[in-house]
């Protein structure tokens, strides 16, 4: 999961030129705890990829009843502006939803948390509570004071009116299931590691067996007493008495060593899964152009994150009254298992003039032959100037 996320993150993401300077600058604090967009949406995807799916709420601060801002500069001044929260799947305990002009929309979403409460000069208390958001409305409900612990009853807390009219949480589907369910991906590589764990265990305790021998003897009498050590004797009067040692015959090891590799050639191979282009016969001209069919599982996933975010930023965007959106953003999508022989298909590709010197270079870029302050025209330009090679036609 760390390996598949860092992949991911190897290059920051980018806020495109429609971003806002108001969200741009919201960009470097986004969850109000220090966190930038960059390695805020990094601990998303990386909690995400476990479980198939997240939550990303786009929430803002309560006002206080007796100075509540009326405008823009208000807000901004008082420090109340939108900000992002992750929500797990465990934190999101149930929802609601209705087709509403053909689109399925969430109409109620009731969240748990824990939040800290001061308890005297040097206490702290962990409150749960569940939060119920509405369409326009917010509702939070703590259990009752005293209340028995059988059944245990809810009762309202605070509640308080949203600015948009609409319920501002959108799901991270990394592998999705439904509308806000989704499962692991990599379910089948966690199996196969609880495998592995199995069969090493056992390996561990075959090799105790076999690395210790066991002491056998045979023409002893009961009366004869065997002391075994190394400052001991053994008396008896059977001279044909015999005291030896027996070892494993060592089969099992081997067998469980050739299961082991063949355990881990399967994670490896299920690791690298998400890395694969999708299969296709192509050209090498179409292979290098075409994208679409070179784009990963891991790629799609990034996508869908990028997606995620650019609305995120929208629904920042409505609570501050930002007319021309939240801009768009860029994620890295540029990894993944390269085919053999690709940087010699692209020089082939180029040598044959079926791309041109500008597409080998950009291509070369993106797969880090060249360095990312590569510049092309500098390049031409540099090119131009060399002297021709010799046997070249002068004219």
């Amino acid at each position: 999961v760390g390996d598949m996320t860092g992949r991911v993150f190897t290059k920051p993401i980018v806020l495109a030129d429609d971003v806002p300077q108001e969200i741009a600058d919201f960009a470097e604090n986004i969850d109000l705890a220090g966190r930038h967009i960059n390695v805020f949406a990094r601990d998303v995807f990386y909690d995400a990829l476990q479980t198939g799916v997240g939550y990303i709420l786009v929430d803002m601060p309560i006002a206080p009843k007796q100075a509540k801002p009326r405008t823009r500069a208000e807000s901004k001044a008082a420090g109340l502006r939108p900000y992002l929260v992750y929500l797990t799947v465990e934190q999101l305990i149930g929802w609601k939803s209705e087709m509403i002009g053909g689109v399925e929309t969430l109409t109620q979403v009731r969240i748990r948390e824990f939040v800290t409460e001061p308890d005297g000069d040097f206490h702290e208390t962990h409150v749960e509570q569940i939060r119920v958001l509405e369409p326009g409305k917010w509702t939070i409900y703590r259990k009752r004071a005293g209340g028995s612990n059988i059944a245990v009853e809810w009762i309202e807390y605070e509640s308080g009116a949203t600015s948009l009219k609409k319920i501002t949480l959108v799901p991270v589907y990394l592998n999705r299931t439904g509308f806000m369910t989704g499962a692991p991906p990599l379910a089948d590589l966690a199996d196969l590691n609880v495998a592995h764990w199995q069969s090493s265990s056992d390996q561990r305790n075959i090799l105790h067996v076999a690395r210790v021998p066991i002491l056998v003897g045979s023409g002893f009498e009961e009366a004869d007493q065997i002391a075994v050590g190394a400052s001991s004797m053994i008396r008896t009067t059977n001279p044909s008495a015999t005291l030896k040692y027996v070892e494993h015959s060592g089969a099992a090891i081997g067998a469980g060593r050739d299961e082991l590799k063949d355990l881990e050639f399967q994670m490896q191979a299920q690791g690298l899964q998400l890395l694969v282009p999708q299969p296709g016969s192509q050209t090498a001209t179409g292979e290098i152009r075409d994208d679409v069919k070179e784009r990963s599982q891991l790629a799609t996933m990034a996508a869908a994150l990028q997606d995620v975010l650019e609305v995120a930023l929208g629904y920042m965007a409505e609570f501050i009254g930002e007319s021309r959106g939240g801009g768009s953003v860029a994620i890295n999508s540029d990894f993944g298992v390269s085919p053999v022989g690709d940087f010699t298909m692209l020089l082939n590709a180029v040598n044959s003039d079926q791309i041109s010197r500008t597409t080998f270079w950009r291509e070369a870029m993106r797969r880090g032959v060249l360095a990312d302050d590569f510049d092309p025209d500098i390049e031409a330009a540099l090119l131009d100037e060399q002297a021709p090679k010799l046997g070249m036609d002068l004219g």
